[in-house]
């Protein structure tokens, strides 16, 4: 199953330009990849439903080397998060510390970071700005396993979801299924938007969907969820 739903709004100019911009940049590499996060929330539903902070794109660990080079042939200063605030910064794509699942990626003068230095070789403490998204300068980039038939959640590989269910696709822009975004999303539930995220899109998901996440949250939470 595959929602084939509208793009944002028109009102919604910035977000859409956004999006539709990275959509340009990532099509053109030979990767897979969907967007996620309230992006992912704002694609399903059809419209932005609040301001985002960046841009989060899902992406697959067998294809993190590839991914880190291209972006590096896009401009994009490119880092590897260890936890902590701490990064490494990837100049050889033999000298990864492949700690945790995310990269960042940002051009120079991108106003959503700032770095400082480290003790480590190649590492620094990186900040960043929630002050909104307006430029194409900055990419987050999560790494997940998938078999060839399913998705696997980073944080319990036995929860899995149908890859044709997992990712959807809006006007052709591929987007991580809102099950999936909220599963992310509930580790973290009391963060400023998300209680909203679960609120519209859990609203909007069908009967199977609602199924899946209720199972999945069960499991992932044996002890009970607010979410379910």
């Amino acid at each position: 199953m595959r929602r084939e739903a509208g793009f944002l709004r028109h009102e919604e100019e910035n977000m859409n330009k956004l999006i539709t911009q990275a959509n340009n940049l990532l099509k053109r590499g030979n990767f897979e990849y969907a967007f996620c996060g309230g992006q992912a929330i704002d694609l399903f539903l059809g419209y932005e439903s609040r301001r985002h902070g960046d841009i989060d794109v899902c992406t697959f660990w067998n294809e993190r080397d590839e991914i880190v080079r291209y972006m590096q042939s896009q401009g994009f200063l490119v880092y590897e998060m260890l936890g902590g605030g701490r990064a490494h910064r990837i100049t050889d794509i033999s000298k990864q510390i492949r700690e945790k699942r995310n990269i960042f990626c940002f051009r120079e003068g991108c106003p959503l970071v700032k770095l400082y230095p480290h003790d480590e070789n190649d590492c620094c403490r990186l900040e960043f700005f929630h002050v909104g998204q307006t430029e194409l300068d900055f990419i987050e980039i999560l790494f997940n396993d998938k078999t060839e038939t399913h998705f696997e959640y980073a944080r319990d590989r036995e929860i899995k979801r149908e890859i044709e269910k997992a990712v959807l696709f809006a006007d052709g822009v591929p987007y991580l299924a809102p099950e999936l975004c909220l599963l992310y999303k509930s580790t973290d539930a009391d963060r400023e938007g998300y209680q909203q995220d679960f609120e519209l899109a859990f609203r909007e998901m069908d009967g199977e969907q609602r199924a899946w996440f209720s199972a999945a949250m069960k499991k992932a939470f044996p002890q009970g969820h607010r979410w379910g």
